[in-house]
């Protein structure tokens, strides 16, 4: 049995998170070889406009810096990688992520800009081929480091979900036009068992519920967690949020693939695993109560007070479902559902609106 490490982190202090990582990461005896290459994925999204968000819906440097302070004790060389819906250098500039990566002299990859190399993978459910940063085939670690957030499409965003990013650019919006509903949790899975982080150490300090995972309400967890398997992690995560572990579709999949055996893991670090209630994704709350036709029939409908125009939406939907007549009109009957809209407006202009 797998063992998940829950500490108790009250703030992004420096030294009290500094603390808690080295914790967990005692707890379950992660010990990087010296002098290895380790590439960090954290999750990092939005830009500078959703600035007042930061702490709810980006992995925190602070954590991030903790990793590379542990990891440079160790002479490893250390990368940082990441393929955000939109600008990434941005996001890892205006985020705070940068700044580690200087102080800490560890490599900003962004994958879309980095050669890349075709993964060929017979077993998988629908990404029997893709493509990846050849860095993510070099290197001898990864560390995946999520953000404890609920999700619109997949329910929660953990650390199977935060893999999503090793996808290089456009290519995810066009995943997403290529499956819907819990068949998207599918591809997260056929990416997780190409690459199985090494570590997964969460950011679960300050969170996010509701319409996760960048336009929901920020919500303190208080903790930090950390496992060497990244399915019991996230079945452990659920739980802490609220949820049944089992009805989240990334970590069914990955048992019914026997990925991992079951829905049990060992608790290190706290005696009784800590509750902390997580308001569900709107759409999805509706969903698990049988009001999946009602769901359906919600439009996206854009706020024009909030809304300035920018035309992130239309620019980025996968479906070319959305055309700016001033403000973004969403055609319905070619709208996939995905919520990337909804996702990467950084005024959170977009939302479930009154059917049509």
């Amino acid at each position: 049995m797998e063992k998940v490490a829950v500490v108790k982190c009250s703030s992004y202090n420096q030294s009290e998170v500094y603390s808690a990582v080295r914790k967990v990461l005692k707890l379950i005896k992660f010990n990087p070889l010296n002098r290895t290459k380790v590439l960090i994925k954290p999750n990092a999204v939005m830009s500078s406009i959703q600035k007042g968000q930061q702490k709810a819906i980006t992995t925190n440097p602070v954590l991030i810096g903790a990793v590379c302070k542990f990891l440079k004790e160790n002479e490893c060389k250390i990368y940082i990688g990441e393929s955000s819906f939109m600008n990434t250098a941005c996001v890892l500039k205006e985020s705070g992520i940068e700044r580690i990566a200087k102080k800490y002299k560890a490599k900003l990859v962004i994958f879309e800009q980095e050669k890349l190399v075709y993964i060929k993978d017979p077993h998988a459910k629908i990404l029997k081929k893709f493509p990846v940063a050849k860095v993510l085939k070099d290197v001898d670690y990864i560390i995946d480091m999520p953000k404890m957030k609920t999700h619109t499409l997949a329910n929660v965003t953990l650390g199977i979900k935060n893999l999503y990013g090793l996808i290089p650019g456009g290519l995810k919006q066009r995943l997403h036009n290529l499956v819907k509903n819990e068949k998207f949790s599918e591809i997260l899975v056929d990416i997780y068992q190409n690459f199985k982080p090494h570590l997964t150490l969460m950011d679960a300090v300050v969170g996010m519920e509701g319409h996760g995972p960048s336009s929901g309400e920020p919500k303190k967890a208080g903790l930090i967690l950390a496992s060497k398997n990244t399915i019991a992690l996230d079945i452990c995560a659920s739980k802490i949020m609220g949820f049944n572990p089992k009805e989240i579709h990334t970590n069914k999949f990955a048992v019914e693939r026997g990925l991992y055996p079951n829905y049990n893991f060992e608790l290190v670090g706290m005696n009784k695993l800590p509750i902390k209630p997580f308001k569900k994704a709107w759409a999805r709350e509706k969903l698990t109560k049988g009001m999946k036709s009602f769901f359906n029939e919600k439009s996206i409908i854009c706020d024009t007070i909030k809304c300035i125009k920018c035309g992130t939406c239309a620019k980025h939907c996968p479906a070319k479902a959305i055309k700016l007549s001033p403000f973004p009109v969403i055609n319905k009957k070619k709208c996939i559902r995905c919520f990337c809209c909804m996702e990467i407006c950084p005024i959170h202009a977009l939302s479930l609106g009154k059917t049509s």
